[in-house]
């Protein structure tokens, strides 16, 4: 490899610094031979003209690409994205800069599949890690980041909502689901080993009645679109297709599960999250309104409130229920001309 290598001259130093070396200095990690080569085992046109493939990221064959999220000419200003062996895509970087800074934070080599975001794994030893760094701040005056999956949660959050609009029309299982701030819920519970909110945990396949019977009416099923466990009972929480917006993230939020009913919760996702980090017990149908059982602070709601602050700028409410209340002041009337003749009652 020369200083031709590729039309990225932090490539090109990468790959001159590369062929100094004797041995691994990043995790997993080696640039390819040539830069974007051959991708059709994508077998898809648009997977194959978006995403350049430059490097090898862990021993079992996963690859870096470039995800060309637009026409730019300074290729070096593109994100990062993992492509696992075993499946799944996912955005590790906003930049090459930064994905520059991700390698020297390394510490295991990544991995990622269908079933969850980007992990980590032991890896062999990297002896040349040092001298990665130093030559990191020479030519950059760049350091390692505290954390690898700094870089990881920085890439989700500015660009996971247009990586969402643009991969899940082509691999609908490369993310958890169509909404962007479902899909940062998803790999912030992923990376949490506690309970973060009462009676809550993301449902395993978004859309799927896996607590529960679908209603019987297809519209129901078709307009309420479940996400999530709501409690001990069963209950769903789910999103209400008021309309066809492409934003779901403004859609209602709603409870439903068999003889509770159908409620709604909160008037969009946002507030459904500050809902959600409020909750000390589990939320339940007391005859035609929503009650919350006694109950303690789930152990992961501290980390769960830093996430949501950190994320969306938000914090929790002091009543869940009276973001109920705004919900039912605001769209009850709608939702219950909705639902009426669709269940016989409201």
């Amino acid at each position: 490899m020369t200083n031709t290598y590729s039309p990225i001259p932090e490539l090109n130093l990468l790959a001159e610094f590369e062929g100094g070396v004797d041995d691994l200095y990043a995790a997993g990690f080696s640039l390819d031979d040539t830069f974007g080569r051959d991708n059709t085992f994508l077998k898809d046109p648009e997977l194959e003209d978006r995403l350049i493939l430059f490097a090898e990221a862990n021993a079992s064959g996963s690859l870096y690409v470039l995800w060309r999220v637009d026409d730019r000419a300074d290729l070096a200003t593109l994100p990062v994205a993992l492509l696992g062996d075993e499946g799944g895509i996912h955005l590790v970087a906003r930049n090459v800069r930064e994905f520059l800074r991700f390698l020297a934070s390394l510490e295991e080599e990544p991995c990622c599949d269908w079933e969850g975001g980007v992990g980590f794994r032991r890896s062999e030893p990297t002896p040349c890690r040092a001298e990665y760094i130093a030559w990191l701040d020479r030519h950059f005056g760049l350091a390692p980041l505290d954390d690898a999956y700094d870089s990881v949660e920085a890439a989700l959050t500015e660009l996971g909502k247009a990586f969402t609009t643009w991969i899940y029309p082509l691999i609908p299982e490369a993310v958890y689901s169509p909404c962007h701030e479902l899909n940062l819920l998803w790999d912030f519970e992923e990376n949490l080993d506690d309970d973060y909110a009462a009676g809550f945990g993301l449902a395993v396949e978004y859309g799927e009645y896996g607590y529960g019977e679908a209603p019987e009416n297809p519209e129901l099923a078709d307009r309420l679109v479940p996400f999530a466990l709501a409690n001990s009972s069963g209950s769903l929480y789910a999103l209400w297709r008021v309309d066809d917006r492409t934003d779901l993230a403004t859609l209602p939020v709603v409870v439903l599960g068999g003889e509770d009913g159908i409620h709604l919760i909160a008037r969009d996702l946002c507030e459904f999250l500050q809902f959600l980090a409020s909750l000390e017990g589990e939320p339940w149908n007391d005859g035609g309104r929503i009650a919350f059982r006694d109950g303690e602070a789930s152990p992961g709601r501290e980390e769960y409130v830093a996430w949501l602050d950190r994320h969306f700028g938000l914090a929790p409410v002091d009543d869940p229920g009276a973001v109920v209340e705004a919900a039912e002041a605001e769209l009850g009337k709608r939702f219950a001309t909705w639902l009426t003749p669709r269940i016989g009652h409201a």
